[in-house]
């Protein structure tokens, strides 16, 4: 760098003098090594001119200040390093205490588990855990530890800049998160870390957020625009010590504009983020995002974990431009890891760390890095780049040693790190080391920086906390931010409401006009129960919101934007205004419909207590969330709850019936009090009227006087036609009428105070993030053991050998393409994607796909592969001369760039998968195994052969960039005879790239033709290659032909058609993207799509096209198999596999098995016992309606299993793995033997328990009945969750159909009560009805009834008659029931029914004849939803795209 005291100019203009971007650097040099050589003195003439502008851009121009409202301003205007340096300025004489910390790292070992710590979960293994309560504490765990730095040392000073180099694996981001204080994740960290003199604890305590890590993976929330997501993270990152007169907006709109500017983002501000699912920014727009979302933490530390990854090479070199600016002028400190980095980018950074295994093999200036290097005895090739040769060393196959220096080169790492701790340069770096030190000692920049720190908070934000705005700040923002989400979610909002609003019509007309007599008391009862728990089904599906935020919150919380509990406070502000309109739309339909009271003040209490009651369960269920990251844990926990709830509410089982042991619940139950509030507010003051069939007895002709009869509503007293309803919840429920608003009113409020409080609480203080380390699962005994270095040895000679030994194939494929044209539908009507593109591979053909972001790259492949669903394809493609046939997929490879894979199976279960259903059918099983164990040899992946593929986002699993290889080798094993792959390469470091490239190329010379888009190779990975297909934007074709030795065809052809000179040492591939227009503001100088449409390359193209068109055989008549194997053998390994996927998932079986079995005891000994009183016949039914929201959370937990499921089968049905059908069968058949298990758990915890009638013939239809209405409720899941294609949207349909089931069971509102228009079909579509049915009638169709005190009906007969006497003619009218003593005088006690079949004939038509006729129907509605389901799994075989 040049930094001369001497000079005029001042320090922080020198500082920045060679990153001014040389305009020169960027035409004429394509990558040459020497490209950013500055020329200072035109630099520092350049910037004493700009100064002189200074006026025109500074803050306070009219023109400017309009400018950065809208947040545009045009691309000349703006110059990165002076608007930096004219913020520094102005900073400075506004008096701000510059925030300048330096890193020093001493003796640094980490150590994580070892591979033997982890083993794959199972069912089984999960349940010896949870007999092994202990090691839940981390007692006896066991395993071995890894060591993954092994004591490092060493130092990066304020304004400098590091460079993390190593293989995957090494320890770069190790080394990054340790140095970012993210330690959650390791075992055992020794050795200091010092940032500028303060201790790790105290940084971590007080100042976390200023050092930041950013990871690879972006996470965002898809549906705000790019602009909402900074102006968030500036909003609770804004300085309480801006400068005079700046606000708050208007220190968003800097920074924003700065960062839209400095990023390339100006133009994408109003964009959608977007995300695999949700249309937005591309994946490098998306990277630039996170790059500006980690700048406005003005962070004084930061590191950057492969920030580059999918950024072309201009916008890296861009961004990396950008860092050393930053660095430079606010003195930060910088540490990047980077993969494939240009010279261009290397020559930016200070100094260089390279890493292999965890040592540290060379750490000092970058300019003397290469010649250390080559001093040791090795050789940089011309072509190759300094980090690419530099990371390069750590590979034995890729490096290269120098003649006669064969014996004297460290072979190893160990070895490598001895022999730099021998050097010259490690003395200096020591030596710089100390004298930083010393300085640090001396100038206490610790001290400055808690000032400047102190300074930045916002007025109440208190100073010892890490966050720069004060509570009600943070708040707002979040609100905003929460906001926007709620409001651009469309889809969720209308299925939201949209449910709310079927629902709340269909309840009031099921309960239409209910009358005010005795029977319209229970139905009145009956309804209101039923808003309290639809209200609380709409809440359980805000728990998946609620999870899929989590990384988001996890991210900032690193930064130190916000607290947790400020993050949870704001949801529940915006909820306030969605909750009322919820309330409020069930309300309007349904309350006057149901003809509940009518007046104002019951109208509004009802309101406001189904409104406290709506957010009360919000809290419930997102404290499950808030305390556990699963969601099969989140959504049981709470189901298990929420079933406790509905049955402890008091209308299920009246509290007089409650046993003592459990009756607590009713106590702490917070729908209790709601919907007693609920009851209390409808019938208080009201009066029932007895008159009418049914609602007195005796009843009918000669029993007028009511004298002598009562009304069998509970609460009546003879001799009065009317019940009131404050007797009728006195005497039938135990409910105080005057407990309206206290206790009951108050503890609805209490409860949402108490579950908000708790839900923030949990949310700050349980951290359910590791630190994001990839926690790797192996087979039990599988794991790897570190190898001695003869094994090693002996790895790397077997690797060669297979590379050199790769058979060539027989059967070489010519695959050509002509006029291809692709358009999608668009809003402005439809968008040409592809423009008549042609081109041709042939056996030993490597042909490059390349050209900017956004020329259809991928598309093309897509396309040509055959896996596009949307739009119009025109043009004509060949296959060895012949028209495409049903094989064409089978026996073609394509690597997409999303690495989808089945995470519950290891590595080398998924290979051997693809092998077998892939290649030939005749090919034994052994040599397909042999072929997969060469692939896994050729690939590197022995070490992760046995391990669980997973799930990144879940922390377990193998790595990005073990996936990559993954995928690759999924199609390598089913030996295709044409290979596509989209961007092999991105996401790798230099050394897996180049290992992948040279074996693609090894494939070709076998007699493969291969056709790999390829996004910036650099000129070691170009020269593999050997035809070139150029792309520009518009889908249009700039070159298609050879790329010549040393690019020479190819060059030549853009030279003589009037491109620029390439170099001679610059990188081919780099020069002909710069040519075309690539890079984020390049400027093609002319259309090339033309050039090459006129020019005698694309005449010989056509003419070669046409010819093989004309011998075409357009109608092959070959036997083509759409699959390599037959159904029986698809279905066998299909079923195998799912079979192992669902016992490796114990969180879900486990899960339900634990739900069910706690709500078949909870049912158990509620109803213990049960007697035979009048009474307890309901309470039979109702020990049956328990097992109807235990089919709601069997629904809720089956539908994202299966949308997982079929992510995966998408993928593989697409390459023809195997059909639509043995997935389908699969997906019913694996869960026959669960369900078995679970139905007779569930059975054995309830029958028994509350003593059901225990006869053989009973208990077996109670089984049967269960197993069939488990399958029909599991399948139901299966359904919706076809229907549905998200998560969220599936959580919006499910109360809807649970709701609706349960209403027209006949349960709540009987056949008789139930208006025509539902009584005539509803109720006889609806299986739950069958179900309830055939159970009743099996239980009670031989039991007595025999009432006791509490249910006798009691009146006194006209004197002179016996009770006999009295009642004579009411029963032989054909009256149910008994009386206790014919022969009584003064007080008849009449019980309502004698027996169980006159209860359950009168009460809902039930008749014991249709006992077998309902175990049918319900195995035919299991039947009909298995025919569906199997419809809609061939419906939407193929995933949109």
């Amino acid at each position: 760098m040049v930094k001369d005291p001497g000079s005029i100019v001042p320090p922080s203009v020198a500082d920045s003098v060679d990153t001014i971007t040389d305009s020169a650097g960027r035409d004429g040099g394509f990558g040459e090594p020497d490209a950013n050589a500055v020329d200072v003195e035109a630099a520092i003439e350049e910037y004493n001119e700009l100064k002189k502008e200074l006026s025109r851009i500074s803050r306070h121009s009219s023109t400017q200040e309009s400018k950065l409202e809208e947040g545009v301003v045009t691309q000349e205007e703006f110059n990165l390093d002076e608007f930096l340096h004219s913020m520094s300025y102005e900073n400075q004489q506004a008096g701000t205490t510059p925030k300048h910390l330096g890193l020093i790292w001493k003796h640094l070992t980490v150590e994580g588990l070892g591979a033997d710590a982890h083993t794959i979960a199972t069912v089984f293994s999960d349940l010896f855990k949870v007999l092994r309560p202990w090691r839940y504490f981390g007692i006896g765990l066991g395993g071995s530890k890894k060591t993954i730095l092994r004591g490092l040392t060493g130092f990066c000073k304020d304004g400098e800049m590091l460079l993390v180099l190593g293989r995957p694996g090494a320890g770069c981001s190790t080394l990054l998160k340790v140095l970012a204080n993210m330690r959650a994740s390791y075992t055992k960290i020794e050795g200091e870390i010092s940032y500028g003199g303060i201790d790790p604890v105290t940084f971590a305590d007080q100042y976390r957020g200023q050092v930041v890590y950013n990871e690879e993976e972006d996470q965002h929330y898809p549906t705000l625009t790019l602009k909402q997501t900074l102006q968030f993270a500036l909003r609770t990152k804004t300085p309480g010590n801006r400068l005079p007169d700046e606000t708050k907006n208007d220190f968003v709109n800097k920074l924003i504009y700065l960062l839209g500017n400095m990023l390339g983002l100006t133009k994408q501000m109003e964009t959608l983020v977007g995300n695999a699912f949700v249309r937005g920014l591309s994946g490098g727009e998306r990277k630039r995002l996170s790059i500006a979302e980690v700048m406005t933490t003005q962070s004084s530390i930061n590191c950057w974990d492969c920030s580059t990854r999918g950024l072309d090479a201009a916008s890296a070199l861009d961004y990396v431009r950008s860092l050393r600016i930053m660095t430079d002028v606010f003195n930060k400190t910088t540490v990047a890891t980077l993969y494939q980095a240009s010279n261009n980018i290397f020559d930016l950074f200070d100094k260089v760390l390279l890493l292999d295994d965890g040592y540290c093999i060379y750490f000092g200036p970058v300019d003397k890095a290469k010649p250390y290097f080559e001093n040791l005895g090795f050789h940089c090739p011309p072509r190759k780049s300094t980090p690419d040769f530099l990371t390069g060393l750590c590979n034995p196959l890729e490096r290269e040693v120098k003649p006669g220096f064969e014996k004297d080169i460290p072979q190893h790492a160990f070895e490598f790190q001895e022999r730099f701790y021998e050097s010259d340069i490690y003395k200096s770096m020591i030596a710089e080391l100390e004298a930083y030190e010393e300085k640090v000692h001396h100038e206490q920049p610790a001290e400055k920086f808690r000032e400047a720190v102190a300074e930045e908070h916002q007025k109440h934000a208190p100073k010892r906390h890490p966050y720069t705005a004060s509570f009600y700040q943070q708040v707002k923002a979040l609100t905003i931010r929460q906001y926007y989400l709620l409001i651009k979610d469309y889809q969720a909002l209308i299925s939201r409401y949209g449910t709310i609003l079927i629902q709340g019509l269909i309840t009031a007309s099921c309960f239409f006009n209910i009358p005010l007599t005795g029977i319209g008391a229970f139905s009145r009862s009956g309804a209101l129960l039923f808003a309290v728990l639809f209200n609380a089904f709409i809440s359980q599906s805000e728990l998946v919101n609620f999870l899929m935020g989590r990384p988001i919150l996890e991210k900032h919380k690193h930064f130190a934007m916000y607290r947790p509990s400020a993050f949870y406070i704001a949801q529940v502000i915006m909820d306030i205004p969605y909750a009322i309109v919820q309330v409020l739309l069930f309300q309007i339909c349904s309350y006057f419909m149901m003809g509940l009271n009518l007046t104002a003040g019951r109208f509004f209490t009802y309101f406001i207590t189904l409104f406290f009651i709506n957010m009360m369960m919000n809290g419930f269920f997102r404290f499950f969330g808030a305390i556990t990251t699963s969601f099969f844990f989140a959504t049981q926990v709470s189901g298990v709850l929420l079933i406790s709830s509905v049955i402890y509410t008091g209308y299920v089982v009246p509290y007089n019936f409650m046993h003592p042991w459990l009756f607590w619940v009713y106590w702490i139950n917070p729908l209790a009090y709601g919907y007693k509030a609920l009851l209390v507010n409808e019938m208080a003051g009201q009066i029932y009227s007895c008159e009418g069939l049914g609602n007195s007895v005796p009843f009918g002709s000669g029993y007028e006087d009511w004298n002598h009869k009562v009304c069998t509503m509970k609460g009546g007293t003879s001799g009065e036609n009317f019940v009131r309803g404050d007797d009728y919840l006195r005497s039938q429920l135990s409910y105080e009428p005057n407990h309206l608003w206290a206790p009951d009113f108050v503890a609805c409020v209490g409860f949402f105070i108490l579950f908000t409080a708790a839900t923030a609480l949990a949310m700050e203080y349980i951290s359910t993030n590791k630190g994001g380390a990839l926690t790797k699962l192996y087979v039990p005994g599988k794991a790897p053991k570190p190898r001695t270095t003869e094994e090693e040895d002996e790895r790397r000679r077997k690797q060669a050998d297979i590379t050199d030994n790769m058979g060539s194939i027989s059967t070489g494929t010519t695959f050509t393409w002509q006029h291809i044209n692709y358009e999608v539908p668009f809003k402005g009507g439809p968008l040409q994607l592809l423009n008549d593109i042609s081109g041709i591979v042939k056996p030993g053909h490597l042909t490059a796909l390349m050209g900017s972001s956004g020329a259809g790259k991928t598309t093309l492949l897509d396309v040509l592969a055959k896996r596009k669903t949307i739009g119009k394809v025109d043009g004509r493609v060949y296959l060895n001369n012949e028209a495409l046939m049903s094989d064409f997929e089978r026996i073609t490879g394509y690597c997409e760039q999303m690495d989808i894979h089945q995470p519950a199976v290891t590595v080398r279960e998924a290979m051997r998968f693809s092998a077998y259903l892939r290649q030939d059918k005749d090919i034994p099983e052994a040599e397909k195994d042999e072929y997969v164990e060469q692939i896994i040899t050729l690939l590197e992946m022995e070490d992760i052969a046995d391990a669980q593929i997973g799930d990144v986002s879940q922390g377990a699993g193998i790595s990005v960039e073990e996936r990559k290889r993954l995928t690759i080798g999924m199609e390598l094993v089913a030996k295709p005879k044409l290979l596509f792959l989209d961007e092999p390469t991105s996401g790798l470091d230099a050394q897996s790239s180049y290992n992948i490239i040279r074996f693609i190329r090894k494939l070709a010379d076998a007699g493969w033709p291969v056709l790999c888009t390829i996004h910036q190779p650099s000129a070691i990975l170009f020269e593999h290659f050997d035809h070139l297909l150029l792309l520009v934007r518009g889908g249009r074709t700039a070159y298609h032909g050879e790329i010549g030795s040393d690019a020479r065809t190819m060059i030549d052809y853009f030279e003589s058609n009037g491109g620029p000179k390439c170099s001679p040492n610059a990188n081919p591939a780099e020069y002909i993207l710069e040519v075309v227009g690539a890079g984020t503001a390049g400027k093609a100088k002319r259309d090339w799509a033309d050039i090459w449409e006129k020019s005698i390359q694309a005449k010989l193209l056509d003419d070669e096209l046409e010819d093989i068109h004309r011998n075409a055989n357009q109608n092959p008549k070959r036997n083509a198999l759409t699959y390599a194997t037959g159904f029986w053998y698809q279905f066998w390994l299909v079923h195998n596999r799912m079979m192992l996927v669902y016992w490796r998932s114990p969180d879900y079986n486990i899960g339900r098995f634990i739900t069910l079995m706690f709500t078949a005891l909870l049912s158990g000994f509620t109803y213990w016992k049960i007697s035979l009183t009048s009474s307890d016949m309901q309470n039979r039914l109702f020990v049956l309606f328990s097992t109807f929201i235990m089919a709601n959370i069997l629904i809720i937990l089956a539908q994202p299993k299966f949308m997982t499921e079929r992510l995966y089968f998408r993928r593989e049905y697409a390459s023809r793995f195997y059909g639509w059908m043995p997935f389908a069968f699969t997906s019913v058949l694996v869960e026959i033997p669960y369900i078995l298990f679970l139905s007779a758990f569930f059975m054995g915890g309830m029958y028994w328990t509350t003593g059901l009638v225990n006869t053989p013939e009973a208990c077996g239809y109670f089984y049967l009945m269960l197993i069939l209405f488990v399958f029909w409720a599991v399948t139901l899941g299966f359904v919706i969750a076809s229907v549905a294609e998200i998560p969220t949207m599936a959580a919006v349909i499910n109360p809807l159909v649970i709701s609706m089931l349960i209403l027209f069971a006949g349960l709540m509102q009987t056949e008789s009560a139930m208006p025509r228009f539902w009584s005539a079909w509803m109720y006889w579509l609806n299986p739950f009805h069958y179900y309830i049915e055939g159970l009743a009638v099996n239980e009670m169709a031989d039991l007595p009834v025999i009432c006791n005190d509490i249910d006798f009906v009691k009146f006194s007969p006209p004197t002179g008659q016996t009770c006999g006497e009295y009642l004579s003619s009411f029963f032989a009218s054909g009256a149910p029931g008994y009386v206790d003593d014919p022969n009584a005088t003064d007080t008849c006690d009449y019980c309502t029914f004698k027996s169980g079949p006159e209860y359950y004939e009168l009460t809902f038509g039930w008749s014991a004849d249709n006992k077998w006729r309902d175990v049918g129907v319900i195995a035919a509605f299991f039947v009909f939803n298995v025919l569906v389901f199997l419809a809609l799994c061939y419906w939407k075989r193929l995933g949109r795209r």
